[in-house]
This record gives structure tokens, sequence and C-alpha cells, in this order.
């Protein structure tokens, strides 16, 4: 080995045999910081039961926060919200009280809402949209989340506009809405679902609006008969269409493989 090679190799062997405990110091400090920035940014074991609890920036990223609806609390109504933390922890989760959600966007007006979402509601897991805070109650948007036993799926809802197409709550939007936002995107959306209850008379618009006239209510019906009755012509067709296509293949494949058989060779009597 020559001097300036056993000079290199001397060199990095006194390298890697020094004490860098401050650079592993810095190192681990560097990864303890991250993740303590991870973890507040994030907040994997905070359940929160409050909106001034909720950090800034879930509500402006309007990061989805998941839980299950719990009930109603009443004067003002507002949805209670057992928000689930992404760790849960039974000890220390169990004892906080439910988060009250105030739906964007609209207001409840009848007791009937309460009675649905009882009904519909209770128990199921929920998302929540975090637009903004009243006080200590969050102003979001509600999903609701059926599963489908028949289909075992799951179907999505709204329940802010769910209950304002029921007559069960009004459109309060508010008039100054920035664009390409969240609530300009949820506007219009509340705003046709009360043109439609209203349409429909349906809920507190029944006694509100003066009633359907009689030809109008006539002729939904019969719009609506129609188009069952066409949705049933179609399936049948289609159903018959299938049988008359397998029994079509069916022929095809006869016709197809009769040259191929070999008829069988006659006897003669002697």
């Amino acid at each position: 080995m020559s001097e300036k090679e056993g000079g290199i190799f001397y060199n990095v062997t006194n390298l890697l045999e020094q004490d860098y405990r401050g650079v592993n110091i810095a190192v681990y400090a560097l990864a303890t910081a991250g993740l303590a920035l991870s973890v507040h940014k994030i907040r994997p074991v905070s359940k929160f039961s409050k909106a001034s609890k909720i950090p800034e920036h879930f509500i402006r990223q309007h990061e989805p926060l998941r839980g299950v609806y719990s009930g109603v609390q009443h004067s003002p109504v507002r949805l209670l919200v057992n928000h689930r933390a992404p760790i849960y922890l039974p000890l220390w989760h169990s004892s906080k009280p439910p988060l009250p959600v105030k739906l964007w966007g609209v207001d409840i007006v009848s007791g009937n809402a309460v009675n649905w979402l009882e009904c519909v509601a209770k128990g199921q897991q929920v998302t929540l949209k975090p637009i903004g805070r009243d006080k200590d109650d969050l102003v979001s948007t509600v999903l609701l989340h059926l599963p489908q036993k028949k289909t075992k799926t799951v179907e999505t809802l709204d329940i802010g506009q769910k209950l304002v197409e029921l007559g069960f709550a009004k459109a309060s939007v508010p008039q100054a809405i920035k664009k390409d936002t969240i609530e300009s995107q949820l506007a219009p959306v509340i705003l046709s679902a009360e043109a439609r209850a209203k349409s429909y008379r349906n809920g507190v618009w029944s006694e509100k609006l003066p009633p359907i006239p009689v030809y109008v209510v006539y002729w939904r019906k019969g719009s609506r008969l129609t188009v069952e009755l066409l949705i049933l012509t179609a399936r049948k067709l289609l159903q018959l269409l299938a049988v008359t296509s397998k029994g079509a293949l069916l022929g095809v494949k006869k016709l197809a493989l009769r040259p191929f058989k070999t008829s069988p060779k006659q006897v003669q009597a002697t």
C-alpha cells in the first residue's frame, strides 16, 4: 500500500472512530421536532368537544372530522356528534362530551327534524367538514353514512340539505359569499333543495304556502307513474332480449356443430 493510500485509509478510519455525540443529539432533536410538529398538525389523539379546541388550520383547510351522531341539543338546535380521534383512547375519550355542531346555511324550524334525526341518524357514522365557529359550536356540514344491508353499500347524504328538502329546515345562506370556496359550492345546493321543498309543499311549506292546484298534483302523479312504467317495460324488454339471445346462440351452436357429427352406419341384413 502506498503512503498516499495509507494516509487516506488512516484519515477515514480516524474519522469513523471519532465521537459524534453532538451530531447525533442534533439529528435526534430535529427528528423529535419534526414528529412533534406532525402530531400537532394531525392531532391523532385529540377528541374535540368544543369548537374552540379545534385548531385553526383544521377549519381553514376544512379538514374532515369523523364521528358518530349521538343526539340533538335544544335551544338553540345543534347536532351532537361524538368525535372520534384517529387513535382512540377509551379511558380518556369516553369522559368527554359530544361536539355541538351548527349546520352551515341551515336553520332547523320543525320538531319533525329532531324525530327524523333520531330515527335515521342515531348511532350512525358521520363526517364533518368544518367551515367556522359560533362560540363553542362548530359550524360545519354533516355527511351521514347509512349502510345498506341489501346491496352491502353505504349511502351518503348531507343532513342539512336533506332537512331543507324535507321541509324541516329553511335555507339561511349568507348574502356575500366568496367565489371558489366551499360555501359557494354549498349555497346553490341548499337553495335548490328549498325550492324543491316549496314546490312540493313539504314540511313547514304546506302551511306557509297556498295548496298545490289539483291538476298539478295529478300531472305529477301521472308523470311519476309513466316513468315507473317505462322503467319496468325496459327491464322486461331486456330480460326478453337476454332469453332470446341465449336461445339464438344455442341454435347457432347446434347448426355449427351438425356437420361434425358422424351419422350412425346402417347395418345391412344378410
